[in-house]
C-alpha cells in the first residue's frame, strides 16, 4: 500500500467528517450520519452546513491524519467545496506522502498522535490477510478514521482484494443480506450487541479488536452460528501486536513481532528497519510467542472499546466548583464495564440529589459517553481502608 484511492479517501472521510464537526460544533447542531454523505456533497450546503471555522478546523484535521503538510497542497483543502473533489486531492496526494497519523481517544488525557507508515500498514493488512484467508466482501462495521477500523475496513479488505460494506450500511447488510463467506470487522460492543439481540449467523468469520471480548460473547458468538472468530491485539499506538482464534485464551504473535530479554517487543519492517516498543499490558508468555495479557502497567482500563483512565475522570470531575474530592472506579465486566464515582461535596450542607443531578447533566455536557460516570455517590469523604489507602465502595 502506497497511497490510497478516491473510494478509500471517500470511505475515510464519510467515517472523519461527522465526528470532526460534532467535535467542534458541541450543541450547535448535530452532525450528519454518514449514509447522507457522498461525492456529491458539498461542505457549504445541508446536510453539513459548514461554516468558515468548521471547514476550517476540518481541513486541519485532515492535514494531520493524511499527512498533507508533506506534499505542499494542505492550503488547496481550504478552496474545495465538494467531498469528491476532496477525495481526489488527498488521494492524489497520498502517493507521495509518509502514511497517516492516527489518534489515540484523548479518554487518558490530551489524545497523542501515532504515525503509521504505508509499510508497517501493508504489513499488518497483508499478515492478516494470509492467516484469516479469503473473504470476497468485508462488512466493516467500526469507524475506519481509527487504526483499526482502517487496517480491518481498507487496508485489509485491499489486501484481500474484497468489496467493503461500510459501517452505516452493516446492520442492515447484516440483518437482511448476510452471505457464509462474509468476514465481519467490528468492536467488542458492537458483538455483544448482536449477541443479545439473539443475531443468527449463517457462518462468516468474525474479526475484532480494541478490547478483549470476554469468554462467554466469544462462545456465544460461535454458537450463534458464527463460523470463527479472530481476536487482534494491540493499541494505536503500535498497530496489532498478536492474533487468537476463539475460543483461545492466548495470543500469538505477528510474524514480524519478537520479544526481546528485557520484556520489549520489536518490530522488524520488509526493509529491515525496526522498531521496539514497552508493552502497554503485563504480558504472560506461555510460550515463545504466545501470551496472555494481564491488565494494564498504569490505571487506564478499557470501556466500549475505548482506553478510559479512571484517575483522569476523577480529576476532570474534580474541576468542577461543587466537587471537593472524588474517587472513580469501574463497575461491570467486558463490554457492560461503566464507571461509578463517588463525590465529597465542596459545601458541605449541598444536597446529595440537587448535586448528583448537577452532576449527572454536566458529565452529559463535557465528558465522552465512555467517561461518564454511570452511577454517582455523594457522601463526606472519600472511602479508605484502616491503611488509609482509597478502596471500593458498594
Amino acid at each position: 500500500m502506497q497511497g490510497l484511492t478516491a473510494d478509500e479517501v471517500l470511505h475515510v472521510l464519510r467515517s472523519l467528517i461527522p465526528e470532526e464537526l460534532s467535535a467542534n460544533r458541541e450543541h450547535r447542531s448535530d452532525p450528519p450520519d454518514a449514509q447522507q454523505l457522498s461525492a456529491d456533497t458539498r461542505l457549504d450546503a445541508e446536510p453539513l452546513r459548514a461554516d468558515s471555522l468548521d471547514r476550517l478546523n476540518l481541513a486541519s484535521a485532515l492535514n494531520r491524519f493524511f499527512r498533507l503538510h508533506e506534499t505542499g497542497v494542505e492550503d488547496r483543502l481550504l478552496a474545495v467545496r465538494r467531498i469528491g473533489d476532496m477525495a481526489e486531492l488527498i488521494a492524489d496526494a497520498s502517493q507521495h506522502t509518509s502514511g497517516l497519523t492516527f489518534s489515540t481517544s484523548g479518554s487518558t488525557g490530551t489524545p497523542q498522535p501515532h504515525h503509521h507508515s504505508w509499510q508497517a500498514l501493508t504489513q499488518e493488512a497483508e499478515t492478516l490477510a494470509t492467516l484469516i484467508g479469503h473473504h470476497p466482501r468485508v462488512i466493516a462495521w467500526l469507524p475506519v478514521h481509527h487504526l483499526y477500523g482502517f487496517v480491518f475496513g481498507v487496508a485489509l479488505p485491499r489486501a484481500l482484494g474484497s468489496t467493503v460494506i461500510e459501517s452505516h450500511a452493516a446492520p442492515a447488510t447484516l440483518l437482511r443480506s448476510p452471505a457464509a463467506d462474509d468476514l465481519i470487522a467490528t468492536v467488542p460492543p458492537r458483538w455483544r450487541y448482536l449477541l443479545d439481540s439473539d443475531h443468527r449467523f449463517c457462518g462468516g468469520t468474525g474479526i475484532s479488536s480494541t478490547a478483549a471480548l470476554d469468554p462467554p460473547c466469544r462462545s456465544g458468538l460461535l454458537k450463534a452460528g458464527l463460523h470463527a472468530l479472530a481476536e487482534v491485539y494491540g493499541a494505536t499506538e503500535t498497530g496489532g501486536i498478536g492474533m487468537r482464534w476463539a475460543p483461545a485464551e492466548d495470543y500469538r504473535l505477528l510474524p514480524y513481532w519478537q520479544c526481546d530479554a528485557d520484556g520489549n517487543l520489536q518490530r522488524t519492517l520488509p526493509d529491515a528497519t525496526t522498531m521496539t516498543v514497552t508493552p502497554l499490558d503485563h504480558l504472560h508468555w506461555t510460550q515463545e510467542r504466545v501470551f496472555h495479557p494481564r491488565g494494564r502497567t498504569d490505571d487506564v482500563i478499557q470501556i466500549g472499546g475505548v482506553n478510559v483512565s479512571p484517575e483522569h475522570v476523577a480529576r476532570r470531575l474534580e474541576g468542577h466548583p461543587a466537587v471537593a474530592a472524588c474517587a472513580v472506579r469501574s463497575h461491570g465486566e467486558g463490554s457492560r464495564r461503566r464507571l461509578k464515582a463517588f463525590i465529597v461535596p465542596a459545601q458541605a450542607e449541598a444536597d446529595p440529589e440537587t448535586l448528583r443531578e448537577e452532576l449527572e447533566a454536566w458529565a452529559w455536557e463535557h465528558l465522552p459517553a465512555v467517561e461518564r460516570p454511570t452511577d454517582l455517590r455523594i457522601g463526606a469523604e472519600l472511602p479508605r481502608n484502616a491503611m488509609g489507602k482509597l478502596q471500593d465502595w458498594d
